[in-house]
């Protein structure tokens, strides 16, 4: 795992290492700092905190800029650069570091001085008074300190920085910082601000808390000679670090075109473009993702809505757009053919086990059926969720658990990473938490992966059998099967999501798929297609059961040519070209009513389906898990898309 370069920089002496680039943005342009500090060579890898340590030469000030990824890294370094170095200031900045500061430095006697909020000017204050005979960081806004030992001293709060005191902070990328590290052999991205703040007061974000729901805004100019930076140096992908890109318009379509203008003058770089869209996607958000898509540099289209119980919205202070309109710009974005990702958070206050899984029916019903992601709550610092008020009031409850890094490598950081993940609240009790889990995953396994989708339409489609009613059924059908192939699956899934209760990780490593953590769902379906004949042996049983349950009656042979083509259209790590006789017009059903409400009629006719595999993995593991679930979930490459259906002419009766 690496750092990125928006996360830590380091200068050094009158030395000082891994100062945050918000505020060498600051410093830059301050001659005085610059004639009096000595910025040495740039550190950016999370390697060993002490051999970093030891490789510093005699530190007087070290910066760290802390979020929920480097927070315990952070702490580590800091640590250890006082054990090396007694007399070096350390200072840390960022999300991460706690406005309550009471009993910060009993806990974190390794650390000098906080910075909060917005660091820029207050960092650069700190080190004017450096430079004086008795430095008094005391008349510094925005900060606390550490004084008499363990106690602290916390500043007045400072105004934000507006318009006029963005336009004064110099680009870290036009002024030199990166130069160092750019002309190593490595693959790069970079993050950019537009602007900053959120007007929105979701109590789960720091983004827009208090006095930061109103937006301000970085210079034009300088942000497209960034562009200009990033192309020229052959940047793969631009992270835009804004809470919403797009909500400024048309200011942020205008930058989004230059930025592609730029792009093409440098061949291609940068390669890919990520942002966090304005949270109620429109018109415009729909015109800004259509212009990046047809340049090639767009992952698709997020439209996220957290939850989708009323009660559970007001609690987190959260509006989403209407479900109709979510159905009409799936329907847009599907018939210009780009991606949407919807998300939800599981566990957040208000939300209770039922109107969890009755919101995710509602989503697939409304047609999202392969990007849902669910998240597990997390409670930030300095979040509304974070009061202790709020705690008290909706019966918060939290467990310390390794943070999710999908797809990073076991044992290859020093140092593992936290957060505090919401396991209960008043509305949700742990078991409800853990039940939530298993649907979820049961939900993104079986259904946004591929393996049951088609079925669980036709289901719903004939018959009218709720998504969360069909997933629930899975569940509970194999959950004490433990001897089959899916209720081994549930064991094993709902063995974890108990450890992780108290504590555990909520992933998994399978060594025959590489050697990478696994997301619970993932993990679950790899598992699953090494058996796949089984597996849809196993989910032929249960829709038999079910449709008994139901009292509907389906055809044998028509239910027959449903698992065989859900089974065949899935890919696996073995089968690449195949063929397959169907007695019904099965794959013409579901090009027609994939997306519908109802479904439209399913006619007998015979046919021979063909499938010419894009890629013959021949048992590649490694290299099938990879390409098809770690890089193509987004992409629904789990799927066969070259199939051809000709008619079988019968005999004469």
């Amino acid at each position: 795992m690496y750092i990125c370069a928006k996360s830590i920089i380091n200068m050094a002496p009158i030395l000082f290492y891994l100062i945050p680039w918000e505020c060498c943005r600051h410093m830059l342009r301050r001659m005085d700092l610059r004639n009096n500090f000595e910025f040495h060579e740039l550190l950016f890898l999370r390697n060993d905190p002490n051999v970093v340590a030891r490789a510093m030469d005699r530190p007087a000030i070290l910066g760290l800029s802390c979020y929920v990824w480097n927070w315990e890294y952070n702490n580590y370094l800091a640590q250890a650069v006082k054990a090396y170095y007694p007399d070096c200031l350390v200072i840390m900045g960022g999300t991460q570091v706690p406005d309550n500061s009471r009993d910060f430095f009993v806990t974190h006697p390794h650390v000098d001085i906080l910075v909060h909020g917005e660091g820029e000017y207050s960092f650069a204050s700190i080190l004017s008074e450096l430079l004086e005979n008795k430095p008094d960081f005391s008349k510094i806004g925005g900060i606390s300190i550490r004084i008499n030992g363990c106690q602290t001293l916390k500043t007045s709060i400072p105004n934000r920085l507006k318009n006029e005191d963005l336009i004064k902070l110099p680009s870290p990328y036009l002024t030199g910082v990166f130069d160092s590290l750019i002309r190593k052999q490595l693959l790069w991205s970079v993050s950019q601000e537009t602007n900053r703040g959120c007007p929105y007061p979701c109590t789960f974000c720091v983004w827009g808390g208090p006095g930061y729901q109103k937006l301000f805004q970085f210079e034009e100019p300088k942000l497209i000679e960034e562009f200009e930076w990033f192309g020229r140096n052959k940047i793969e992908v631009l992270h835009n670090c804004d809470a919403n890109y797009g909500i400024l318009w048309p200011r942020d379509y205008e930058l989004t075109v230059k930025m592609i203008e730029t792009r093409a003058r440098y061949g291609g770089y940068p390669k890919r473009f990520r942002m966090c869209t304005a949270k109620n996607s429109n018109d415009n958000i729909f015109n800004l993702v259509k212009l990046l898509d047809k340049a090639g540099m767009n992952k698709g289209a997020t439209l996220s809505f957290q939850s989708m119980d009323e009660r559970t919205l007001e609690v987190i202070k959260r509006r989403n757009i209407k479900i109709t309109d979510f159905k009409q710009l799936m329907h847009r974005y599907r018939e210009e053919k780009i991606a949407t990702y919807t998300e939800l958070i599981m566990g957040l206050p208000g939300e209770t086990y039922e109107t969890f899984k009755r919101g995710i029916h509602t989503l697939i019903d409304a047609g999202q059926h392969d990007a849902l992601n669910v998240y597990v709550c997390s409670e930030l610092y300095n979040t509304e969720m974070d009061n202790p008020d709020y705690v008290k009031a909706h019966g918060v409850k939290t467990v310390r658990s390794p943070i999710l890094l999908g797809h990073s490598t076991p044992g290859s950081d020093p140092i593992d990473e936290y957060s505090n993940i919401v396991i209960e609240t008043k509305y949700m009790s742990q078991e409800d938490w853990r039940r939530m889990y298993l649907f979820s995953w049961a939900v993104q396994c079986f259904h946004c992966l591929g393996l049951t989708q088609n079925i669980a339409i036709f289901l719903r489609q004939r018959f009218g059998l709720c998504y969360d009613d069909f997933y629930e059924a899975l569940i509970v059908y194999f959950q004490h099967k433990n001897k089959t192939l899916i209720g081994g699956q549930i064991a094993l899934i709902s063995d974890i999501i108990k450890n992780g209760i108290q504590g555990g990780r909520l992933d998994l490593v399978i060594p025959k798929f590489g050697n990478v953590y696994w997301p619970l769902e993932e993990a679950a379906f790899l598992n699953l297609l090494l058996e796949k004949s089984d597996l849809y042996k196993e989910i032929e049983t249960f829709v038999g059961h079910l449709s008994d349950n139901l009292d509907c009656s389906i055809d044998p042979a028509l239910l027959q040519d449903l698992i065989n083509y859900q089974s065949a259209i899935v890919i696996d790590p073995f089968s690449c070209d195949i063929s397959l006789k169907l007695d019904y017009d099965i794959h013409e059903y579901f090009r027609e009513s994939f997306f519908e409400e109802t479904s439209v009629d399913i006619v007998k006719t015979p046919s021979l389906m063909t499938i010419k595999g894009e890629k013959d993995f021949a048992g590649d593991l490694e290299a099938y898990a990879k390409e098809i679930v770690w890089s193509g979930r987004k992409g629904g490459k789990f799927r066969h898309a070259n199939i051809s259906v000709v008619p079988i002419d019968l005999p004469a009766p």
